[in-house]
């Protein structure tokens, strides 16, 4: 029976899986993009073409691109910048600075297609950026700007740093040193390997284009934040490489110049793909995230000197703000290579200052051209315009025009031809006219085709819904017909609805809130009111003055996991617990992780001993004695191994950190204490896995001498309990080694909580249950019984509340990537993938665990028993993600021209992805049949 609704509920899930793939083909297509290349028989006539000029003579011949990976703009521009050569160079005027605006989201591959394309990437490139051998994002086949040097201009281009320049552009690069950029425990290597190149390639003569990118500041940030003591060595590094860079380049000019009269200067260009927020990830879109920079640098570029030379002169360049997007048309125009198919991005004219007007009007005319070619893609009932016709038109005008951009373009165009025939005294006017309606027009078609997602499949979408519908309804009908009784979603004797009040609440509740984006983006106020309000239901409905001060101890406890860490995209820079142990406090956090550490060994040892005693008390005959010894030996073999993997993951991240300096332990002390652990962190961590395996073999084997010590009912409740809680605190030591540091001393307030809800599991209490039985409502005991939130229900908002207590969000920006590769010496996206999900869903499989312990802490339950309840718990969590995950399959569909959709409702569908599919199917599903 058990079985054949195990394979019931697993060909639903399979449906599910089904429908949740059609959907996600739907709503995470690649966006659809103008096939081909521009050349340059097909830009436009010059509409202002004068006397014999045709085209803009270019302003360079070479270009270093230095982008430094996460640079944010108050890292150069801001007044605790380290970059102090950078920013003598703004001062000067020898260079030009911008706060470029990044879009969401906010990851290395987007970033580096909108560098070199001038597009919006597709969401869906945030998910491929992990997937490192991913190539159907290469922008082999689509027009960009490496590819217009190449093929235009003969231009020769090397690129060294992060080998995704080489999934994006397989064919372009001539001389190539790619790195992994998700190595992230790696942060000086990985850049003294571009930096070894920079002085022999620059050095020689057979480049036009070579591109450095570095890796190491955005590791410091996923690392250790933007406030670790790694930042300004690492940005005094960059800006050591900057000066080195510009030297040289200058000096090449010179030579260059002298010797050969059509030689022209280079360009160098120090910008970010993106930035980080306040704790060093990025992804999402806030201000912080979005918040890089370009700085300009080469002969020919002139900037205004700042007037005052002072700490704060740079502090305007913060606000100084263009599209990222911009980028691409200004470097094509100042290479006179066509501007590429798909480019939405503006001309930046800061940097057109060294053409006449009339080149630069012909510059904007051949963006505005190309721009409109994108307009006319995306909406097919807008009509060509030919520039001959519109030249000779009346003064165009745009009021209740059906096509608004076609007119605004033609209005440019006109304006732009007037400058041709004007007389010099009115020249200048038309001009700035003309440079103004060119500009209009193309702020306005970007800012439409930037929210113009076209590539939609509805129909996929339609069905993925009907499916996963139907899917939600076949487990609503296996969980009405879970329970031996007449029991179910809805009595069968009394026809009224068998949930109690507070889970019913909890569920409509919960699907509505995802209606608001508001409520997405802070989802973990949601939880963190439900917690509270459970506990307090439970104490209001408590059956004994114990009961309701261990709940009124673990509110005061939950207050302060709830206070640790501030998420959310309102708030995130609050002030938390979390800030003072990572500045003021740091030597705390570790005083903080250790005490941890030995009070998980201390209770595992009372844990241990008192079971034993409550379980398996040695007989008189000889068989029993040895089952008692073998159990003392097993459980010896746990605690030992359970003792070197906690202090080995602690000792990991310190070592990592450098925490025994915080702590102000000699150099000397600590080395004696890592001669108990292996050298290098990789095998530190290996040490621990292997402890990990110890751990589980020598569980398994606790639990079923656990079962010979008593028979019957008695023995299937030992052997479940020691299974189960062993299960529940052997995990902690891998829980230690993925987590932040200071995120330790959580597991133990979970612990506490946990323990609060058993008095058997508290050091002093009986078996039996809880101690005292004074009732504290007598009277109106029988009207709020039905609003008593049973243990399972409270712990269950506890897993969803415990993922976002560990500082997690439903935006891109909190997952965290910095504990992913511990053990791991080469990339694996199979390992890492893993490792990354127990990092940032700790909390929840921590949770998860204690709800199955839970279940075995309740006495008299037979194997079958046992397992019938196992199954039904697994049926009611797919119960709850299918609703969930059809409700917001359904508002994203309705929400998809919404102006959140990519930063809000998209992130939240594929965290909902990740928890159904990583942890309802395969941590609940599949690790349930391991107790079966």
């Amino acid at each position: 029976m058990i079985w054949r609704r195990l394979c019931i509920l697993a060909m639903v899930v399979l449906v599910e899986l089904v429908g949740l793939g059609f959907f996600v083909k739907g709503f995470f297509p690649y966006k659809k993009s103008i096939p081909g290349f521009a050349r340059p028989q097909d830009q436009p006539p010059d509409i202002g073409r004068i006397g014999t000029l045709d085209e803009a003579v270019p302003q360079y011949d070479r270009m270093v691109i230095m982008l430094v990976d996460a640079l944010r703009n108050d890292f150069v521009f801001g007044n605790n910048s380290a970059m102090e050569y950078t920013q003598g160079l703004l001062r000067e005027g020898q260079a030009v600075g911008f706060t470029a605006k990044a879009l969401a989201p906010t990851v290395t591959m987007p970033r580096i297609k909108a560098l070199m394309a001038g597009t919006v990437p597709n969401f869906l490139d945030a998910v491929l950026n992990i997937a490192e051998s991913d190539t159907s994002s290469s922008l082999k086949y689509h027009d960009n700007l490496l590819w217009q040097l190449k093929h235009h201009r003969n231009k020769t281009i090397n690129m060294f740093g992060d080998d995704t320049w080489l999934r994006l552009f397989p064919d372009i690069f001539t001389k190539t040193d790619g790195t992994s950029s998700f190595f992230v425990t790696d942060t000086v290597e990985v850049d003294n390997n571009v930096t070894r190149h920079v002085r022999p390639e620059l050095e020689r003569n057979d480049w036009d284009v070579t591109i450095f990118h570095y890796l190491g500041l955005d590791h410091i940030g996923h690392l250790a934040g933007p406030n670790s003591p790694l930042m300004k060595p690492k940005q005094k590094e960059m800006d050591d490489v900057v000066r080195d860079i510009y030297q040289m380049i200058s000096r090449q000019d010179e030579e260059r110049m002298k010797h050969s009269a059509g030689a022209k200067p280079t360009l160098f260009v120090l910008l970010g793909d993106h930035a980080m927020n306040e704790i060093g990830n990025h992804g999402g879109n806030s201000k912080l995230e979005t918040s890089t920079v370009f700085v300009f640098m080469g002969q020919g570029i002139r900037g205004q000197p700042f007037a005052d030379r002072g700490k704060n002169a740079l502090s305007a360049l913060l606000a100084r703000e263009v599209p990222q997007i911009n980028l691409v048309p200004t470097l094509a125009l100042l290479f006179g290579v066509p501007v590429p198919k798909n480019n939405l991005g503006l001309p930046l004219h800061e940097l057109l200052d060294g053409y006449s007007d009339i080149e630069r009007l012909r510059m904007l005319q051949l963006t505005a051209h190309q721009i409109f070619g994108v307009v006319r893609a995306n909406n097919p009932l807008v009509e060509d315009v030919d520039v001959n016709q519109a030249a000779h038109m009346t003064a165009p005008g745009c009021i209740d025009s059906d096509h608004e951009l076609r007119c605004k373009y033609v209005a440019a165009l006109w304006k732009h031809s007037k400058c041709a025939t004007a007389t010099t005294f009115s020249t200048k006017g038309l001009v700035d006219d003309a440079e103004r309606a060119y500009y209009d027009f193309m702020e306005q078609a970007n800012e439409d085709l930037s929210r113009a997602f076209s590539g939609y499949d509805v129909p996929a979408m339609a069905y993925g819904i009907l499916i996963i519908g139907i899917a939600t309804l076949a487990l609503a009908a296996l969980m009405q017909n879970r329970l031996r009784g007449n029991t179910g979603i809805i009595n069968r004797k009394t026809n009224q609805l068998a949930l109690s009040l507070p889970a019913a609440a909890l569920m409509v509740t919960y699907i509505l809130s995802n209606l608001s984006s508001s409520m997405i983006e802070e989802e973990h106020q949601f939880w963190y009111f439900w917690v509270q309000t459970m506990l307090v239901l439970r104490i209001a409905t408590s059956a004994s003055a114990g009961g309701a001060l261990r709940t009124g101890i673990q509110m005061v406890l939950f207050r302060i996991v709830r206070a640790w860490n501030q998420t959310g995209q309102n708030w995130p820079g609050e002030i938390d617990i979390r800030f003072y142990l990572n500045s003021s406090h740091a030597a705390h956090m570790w005083a903080l992780g250790i005490v941890a550490v030995v009070a998980f060994n201390m209770y595992m040892y009372w844990m241990h001993h008192t079971m034993r005693r409550r379980f398996c008390l040695p007989g008189i005959d000889e068989a029993s004695k040895l089952v008692y010894r073998r159990l003392c030996a097993c459980q010896w073999v746990f605690r030992a191994a359970f003792a070197y993997a906690t202090f080995g993951a602690l000792a990991y991240q310190i070592e990592r950190n450098r925490g025994w300096e915080t702590l102000g332990i000699p150099e000397w002390a600590w080395t004696h204490v890592r001669a108990l652990l292996p050298t290098g962190l990789a095998r530190m961590a290996h040490a621990v896995y292997a402890c990990l395996l110890i751990i589980a073999i020598s569980g398994t084997l606790v639990a079923r001498l656990r079962s010979n010590c008593k028979q019957g009912i008695a023995g299937a409740d030992a052997a479940r309990q020691a299974a189960a809680l062993d299960a529940l605190f052997g995990m902690v030591p891998l829980l230690v080694l993925l987590s932040r540091p200071h995120n330790i001393t959580l597991f133990v307030l979970f612990a506490t909580i946990f323990v609060l809800f058993f008095p058997q599991l508290l050091p002093g209490g009986g078996c039996s249950g809880p101690t005292g039985n004074v009732p504290v409502w007598t009277d109106s005991r029988d009207y709020l019984h039905n609003l008593r939130p049973s243990k399972k229900i409270v712990q269950f908002c506890l897993l969803y509340a415990s993922f976002f207590a560990l500082g997690n969000s439903n935006s891109l920006a909190s997952l965290d990537i910095s504990n992913s590769y511990a053990g791991i010496s080469r990339y694996s996206e199979a390992s890492v993938g893993v490792l990354m999900f127990i990092s940032n869903w700790a909390g929840p499989l921590w949770w998860g665990t204690a709800v199955l312990a839970s279940m075995t802490l309740s006495n008299g339950k037979t194997q079958a028993e046992f397992r019938r309840e196992l199954v039904d718990m697994v049926t009611v969590a797919h119960v709850w993600q299918a609703c969930t995950l059809l409700a917001l399959s359904v508002v994203v569909a309705l929400m998809r021209t919404h102006l959140f959709i990519w930063s809000v409702f998209s992130p939240r569908y594929l965290y909902q992805v990740a928890w159904f599919v990583g942890y309802h199917v395969l941590f609940v599903t599949a690790g349930s049949l391991l107790w079966l």
